[in-house]
């Protein structure tokens, strides 16, 4: 009998502590998400070459389907020490990212284009102006959480 009630006991503490099943899913893309604070009254500036660097690369990448899309996002209350710009990157999923010869082979194709647009040198010209007007704060690989219906 006392085996029984232990028995029983056990089973009631377990279920009462138990998880419901799981009410979201996790997505198969991958998206680069990188925080940036901007120096003050810098904001034009900064992002006038980063349309002549990084947009120009991410339109040949998503012209070459390496990437699905692109944004920028941009702080409307902007505090010191916070971040004022969001980038993002939408990768298809985490083994476009993989190196081997095939994936190696599209993103140096891909690398290529970006030169026909803006040449290395005039890339590293403009980006080597970067360092003073902004701090990259953080930079993280995520996936989208979906809640199930």
């Amino acid at each position: 009998m006392i085996k029984k009630i232990t028995l029983i006991s056990l089973f009631c503490f377990t279920a009462l502590f138990a998880q419901a099943g799981e009410t979201w899913t996790v997505g198969e893309s991958v998206y680069q998400i990188s925080t940036i604070d901007l120096e003050p009254n810098v904001d034009p500036q900064y992002l006038n070459q980063m349309k002549k660097t990084w947009g120009n690369n991410m339109e040949v990448l998503l012209a070459d389907g390496l990437i699905e899309e692109y944004h920028i996002f941009r702080s409307i209350n902007q505090y010191d020490g916070d971040f004022d710009l969001l980038l993002m990157i939408k990768y298809k999923n985490l083994a476009i990212l993989d190196s081997n010869p095939k994936n190696n082979k599209k993103w140096e194709k891909a690398q290529e284009k970006t030169r026909e647009v803006i040449s290395r040198d005039k890339t590293n010209q403009i980006t080597g102006t970067f360092p003073k007007m902004r701090t990259i704060l953080d930079q993280k690989l995520m996936r989208e959480i979906t809640f199930k219906k």
